[in-house]
């Protein structure tokens, strides 16, 4: 008989959608018969509110970051919003129970506390009893995630699971599984062969420089002054996502500083797996998802000015493993990337921690926790 799944996510341009998409996959490579359906929740019913949502944070997160670590888990915030939440939440809820009726799933699989938070409400009303598992994709649980609706939670480590704990999550319902990245991620591939290709030399100290799918921060900064160093020579992979503007940008940049054998200028990839295999460090947002992937590469992480409230949560776990450093501004990664090759130990120590930290098998996991073939 043929299992079904859905799967909640929020925003495609996110590491919700990228878990989600992780998950779809372990289901389908463990699960024999099974059909798996991804919903961005949000955009299925509130398609204007999502805009609103989405265009309000980059605001916040781009001018005024404070304010959203402020309200991140903060409980006169959750106080002070619950009318209004329980409001949305009635509204969605219908929505919500057409598509899930419709679908007949045997099990919701939720990245993101929104649709949680409305399968959770689904459950209760009409007194359901489907699965319902929520996938965290960082390491601070706030606790718009905590409803008894809930059945697990996957959970990205033992510090993590251990303040569910505190918040009064029954400890059996946690599981320590890791952010669901692509299992790809966890194939060793061939560096020679992707060098040749992007026509790198092995005997070159590489860095791959992101800012999360959408392009955000100092990444153009940093170019431009690594483009300087001539003593380290350094090949320099930049990923600008969705970021249009800036992929103009550091292409003009890469043509007026003659610098075709050190710059190779991406935009949305696909390949995010190949670019770590053959990076020495990654310079990045501490985003969920990518410090997840960096983590099975083994690939040691520079973290740039996090945003607070999940991402400093996510780079202070990382740092306190040894496994990342943490960079407050854009002007100052340049000399911490110099004295990390300049240094003989320091990045053997910190592949070395990164080796108890990935979780390779964790999209495979979480469909393991309820199917196994």
């Amino acid at each position: 008989m043929i299992k079904k799944a859905l799967v909640f996510y929020i925003s495609r341009y996110s590491g919700h959608f990228h878990a989600a998409c992780a998950i779809e996959k372990g289901l389908v490579e463990v699960v024999e018969d099974i059909e798996v359906d991804k919903v961005n929740a949000l955009s299925y019913t509130n398609p204007i509110l999502e805009k609103v949502i989405n265009k309000a944070y980059m605001e916040v997160i781009k001018k005024k970051p404070k304010i959203w670590g402020d309200m991140y888990d903060n409980p006169e915030v959750m106080k002070k919003t619950k009318k209004v939440r329980e409001v949305l939440h009635k509204f969605n809820v219908p929505k919500i129970k057409k598509l899930i009726d419709a679908y007949a799933p045997d099990i919701i699989y939720c990245t993101q506390a929104f649709p949680c938070g409305m399968t959770a409400d689904y459950k209760r009303i009409f007194n359901k009893d489907i699965l319902l598992v929520g996938v965290l994709t960082d390491y601070a649980p706030h606790s718009y995630w905590l409803f008894d609706e809930v059945n697990f939670y996957v959970v990205p480590s033992e510090e993590t699971a251990r303040v569910l704990e505190r918040k009064g999550v029954s400890a059996d319902k946690i599981k320590v599984l890791g952010i669901p990245v692509d299992p790809k991620f966890g194939v060793t591939h061939d560096a020679t062969k992707i060098r040749k290709k992007m026509e790198l030399s092995k005997e070159k100290p590489t860095i791959l420089i992101m800012g999360g799918s959408q392009g955000l921060g100092a990444v153009e900064t940093i170019v431009r002054s690594l483009l300087t160093d001539t003593e380290h020579a350094y090949q320099i992979l930049v990923v600008a996502g969705s970021n249009r503007k800036l992929f103009s940008r550091l292409r003009r940049l890469k043509k007026r500083k003659q610098a075709s054998d050190r710059v190779r200028i991406l935009s949305f990839v696909d390949n995010i797996d190949e670019l770590m295999e053959i990076s020495d460090i990654i310079v990045t947002k501490a985003g969920g998802m990518t410090v997840a992937e960096a983590q099975v590469k083994k690939l040691p992480m520079l973290l740039v000015d996090p945003i607070p409230g999940h991402e400093q949560m996510n780079t202070d776990y990382l740092v306190g493993k040894g496994a990342a450093v943490e960079v407050k501004k854009g002007e100052s990664v340049h000399g911490a990337i110099n004295k990390l090759f300049d240094s003989k130990d320091t990045l053997p120590k910190m592949r070395k921690n990164l080796d108890q930290l990935g979780h390779p098998n964790s999209a495979l996991d979480v469909a393991k926790l309820i199917f196994e073939k």
